[in-house]
């Protein structure tokens, strides 16, 4: 089995739970909606539904990650430290990205067994300069990072 035979299963996955997540009416800030009608019992009812939720987030955290793997790589850049104290980096056409907190992106880094690999991660601020969450002691100057253009 190859990774695009395991993608090519997960996205049958993906399409049921779209479905599900859609019946059900469930959103992940608000719950299941009142297309799912209770039991008789309401002390059941609660305990099925806080299940039931969990499940469901769990699904549309599926959704979203299948979603973002599933989105091209826009290209690899190093980030820089730009003139007014963000970090960024400059594309093909030579525009500058600047990044601010929340950003999501992914790095090249080294693991903890010495290999390279991608790492996702997101730019934080500590009050004095910028990192990555999960990775604050690596130097961002240099860095080879790479974003995904994942539409909402």
């Amino acid at each position: 089995m190859t990774f695009d035979d395991v993608f090519e299963r997960l996205g049958a996955i993906d399409k049921a739970a779209a479905s599900l997540l859609a019946a059900a009416g469930f959103h992940p800030d608000r719950g299941l909606s009142g297309t799912v009608r209770p039991l008789r019992d309401p002390a059941e009812d609660i305990f099925l539904r806080e299940f039931t939720e969990n499940l469901l987030e769990s699904l549309e955290l599926l959704h979203e990650e299948l979603a973002y793997l599933g989105s091209p790589v826009s290209g690899e850049y190093r980030l820089e430290p730009l003139p007014d104290g963000r970090y960024g980096f400059f594309d093909r056409n030579g525009t500058a990205h600047r990044l601010s907190c929340g950003r999501v992106l992914e790095a090249k880094i080294h693991d903890k067994y010495g290999r390279l690999r991608w790492a996702g991660c997101r730019i934080e601020h500590d009050g004095s300069d910028y990192y990555l969450w999960g990775h604050m002691d690596l130097p961002l100057a240099g860095l080879t990072v790479r974003e995904r253009e994942v539409t909402p």
